[in-house]
Protein backbone atom coordinates (compact mmCIF):
# COMPACT_ATOMS: atom_id res chain seq x y z
CA UNK A 1 0.00 0.00 0.00
CA UNK A 2 2.90 2.44 0.87
CA UNK A 3 4.54 1.75 -2.43
CA UNK A 4 1.35 2.52 -4.79
CA UNK A 5 1.02 5.67 -2.96
CA UNK A 6 4.26 6.39 -3.02
CA UNK A 7 4.52 5.37 -6.62
CA UNK A 8 1.20 7.82 -7.20
CA UNK A 9 2.90 10.58 -5.45
CA UNK A 10 5.73 10.76 -7.83
CA UNK A 11 3.66 10.41 -10.56
CA UNK A 12 1.65 13.71 -9.59
CA UNK A 13 4.21 15.75 -9.03
CA UNK A 14 6.03 14.89 -12.51
CA UNK A 15 2.31 16.00 -13.65
CA UNK A 16 2.12 18.96 -11.82
CA UNK A 17 5.80 20.05 -13.24
CA UNK A 18 5.04 19.58 -16.37
CA UNK A 19 1.84 21.60 -16.48
CA UNK A 20 3.85 24.31 -14.08
CA UNK A 21 7.05 24.01 -16.98
CA UNK A 22 7.77 27.84 -18.14
CA UNK A 23 7.27 28.22 -21.42
CA UNK A 24 9.85 30.36 -22.25
CA UNK A 25 12.38 27.49 -21.41
CA UNK A 26 11.55 25.25 -23.81
CA UNK A 27 14.31 24.03 -26.21
CA UNK A 28 14.45 25.34 -29.30
CA UNK A 29 16.10 23.54 -32.14
CA UNK A 30 19.86 23.87 -32.19
CA UNK A 31 21.46 25.69 -34.94
CA UNK A 32 23.62 23.36 -36.29
CA UNK A 33 20.02 20.99 -37.23
CA UNK A 34 19.13 23.83 -38.83
CA UNK A 35 22.62 24.37 -40.56
CA UNK A 36 22.87 20.75 -41.29
CA UNK A 37 20.48 21.22 -44.58
CA UNK A 38 22.37 23.93 -45.90
CA UNK A 39 25.48 22.10 -45.78
CA UNK A 40 23.90 20.12 -48.06
CA UNK A 41 22.67 22.35 -50.42
CA UNK A 42 24.75 22.88 -53.84
CA UNK A 43 28.04 24.31 -54.65
CA UNK A 44 26.36 27.22 -55.80
CA UNK A 45 25.01 28.13 -52.73
CA UNK A 46 28.16 28.51 -50.96
CA UNK A 47 26.96 31.70 -48.76
CA UNK A 48 24.03 29.91 -47.71
CA UNK A 49 25.75 27.57 -45.51
CA UNK A 50 27.52 30.49 -43.58
CA UNK A 51 24.32 32.93 -43.20
CA UNK A 52 22.32 29.41 -41.74
CA UNK A 53 25.29 28.58 -39.58
CA UNK A 54 24.78 31.71 -37.46
CA UNK A 55 21.87 31.51 -35.12
CA UNK A 56 19.26 33.41 -35.47
CA UNK A 57 18.97 36.95 -32.79
CA UNK A 58 16.81 35.68 -29.63
CA UNK A 59 12.94 36.88 -30.39
CA UNK A 60 12.35 40.44 -28.14
CA UNK A 61 10.66 39.41 -24.43
CA UNK A 62 7.32 39.68 -23.90
CA UNK A 63 6.61 43.45 -22.39
CA UNK A 64 4.40 43.40 -19.91
CA UNK A 65 1.86 46.46 -19.68
CA UNK A 66 3.75 49.07 -17.37
CA UNK A 67 1.73 49.27 -13.84
CA UNK A 68 1.44 52.04 -12.05
CA UNK A 69 3.68 52.06 -8.90
CA UNK A 70 0.42 52.52 -7.07
CA UNK A 71 -1.93 49.79 -8.68
CA UNK A 72 1.01 47.67 -7.75
CA UNK A 73 0.45 48.49 -4.00
CA UNK A 74 -3.43 47.81 -4.16
CA UNK A 75 -2.99 44.83 -6.03
CA UNK A 76 -0.59 43.56 -3.37
CA UNK A 77 -3.63 44.59 -0.30
CA UNK A 78 -6.10 42.40 -2.36
CA UNK A 79 -8.01 45.12 -4.56
CA UNK A 80 -8.56 43.66 -8.57
CA UNK A 81 -9.03 46.12 -11.37
CA UNK A 82 -12.67 46.52 -12.66
CA UNK A 83 -14.30 48.63 -15.58
CA UNK A 84 -17.21 51.16 -14.34
CA UNK A 85 -18.98 52.97 -16.93
CA UNK A 86 -15.38 53.03 -18.92
CA UNK A 87 -13.68 54.19 -15.31
CA UNK A 88 -10.97 51.65 -14.32
CA UNK A 89 -11.64 50.86 -10.61
CA UNK A 90 -9.67 48.87 -8.17
CA UNK A 91 -12.80 46.53 -5.93
CA UNK A 92 -11.56 44.25 -3.03
CA UNK A 93 -14.10 42.27 -1.84
CA UNK A 94 -13.98 41.75 2.72
CA UNK A 95 -16.19 40.29 5.08
CA UNK A 96 -18.45 43.02 7.25
CA UNK A 97 -17.01 44.10 10.33
CA UNK A 98 -18.70 41.78 13.33
CA UNK A 99 -20.23 39.30 10.95
CA UNK A 100 -18.88 36.29 9.11
CA UNK A 101 -21.50 35.97 6.19
CA UNK A 102 -21.99 39.51 4.93
CA UNK A 103 -19.67 40.66 2.14
CA UNK A 104 -18.65 44.29 1.64
CA UNK A 105 -17.22 45.25 -2.15
CA UNK A 106 -15.11 48.59 -1.55
CA UNK A 107 -14.29 50.08 -4.80
CA UNK A 108 -12.57 53.61 -6.15
CA UNK A 109 -10.00 55.25 -8.91
CA UNK A 110 -6.23 54.78 -7.86
CA UNK A 111 -6.93 58.65 -6.71
CA UNK A 112 -9.68 57.88 -4.15
CA UNK A 113 -8.22 54.90 -2.48
CA UNK A 114 -4.25 56.83 -1.86
CA UNK A 115 -6.68 59.60 -0.66
CA UNK A 116 -8.82 57.04 1.72
CA UNK A 117 -5.79 55.14 2.66
CA UNK A 118 -3.67 58.74 3.84
CA UNK A 119 -6.60 60.23 5.80
CA UNK A 120 -6.91 56.43 7.63
CA UNK A 121 -3.04 56.95 8.38
CA UNK A 122 -3.77 60.71 9.66
CA UNK A 123 -6.66 59.53 11.97
CA UNK A 124 -4.06 56.96 13.52
CA UNK A 125 -1.17 59.13 14.14
CA UNK A 126 -3.93 61.53 15.49
CA UNK A 127 -4.96 59.22 17.73
CA UNK A 128 -1.62 57.64 18.70
CA UNK A 129 -0.77 61.53 19.81
CA UNK A 130 -3.49 62.33 21.72
CA UNK A 131 -3.47 58.86 23.85
CA UNK A 132 0.21 59.57 24.42
CA UNK A 133 -0.58 62.85 25.41
CA UNK A 134 -3.36 62.21 27.97
CA UNK A 135 -1.30 59.30 29.38
CA UNK A 136 -1.77 59.09 33.31
CA UNK A 137 0.80 59.09 35.40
Amino acid sequence: MRIAVGLLACLAAGAVTTVLADPSTEAAPAPAAQAAPAAHAAPAAAAAPAAAATPAAPAAPVAKPAIDKDAEHFMAEGYKPEMRRGQQVYCKTETELGSRVNRVKTCGTLEQLKLNENEARSNVSDMQRAQVGTSSH
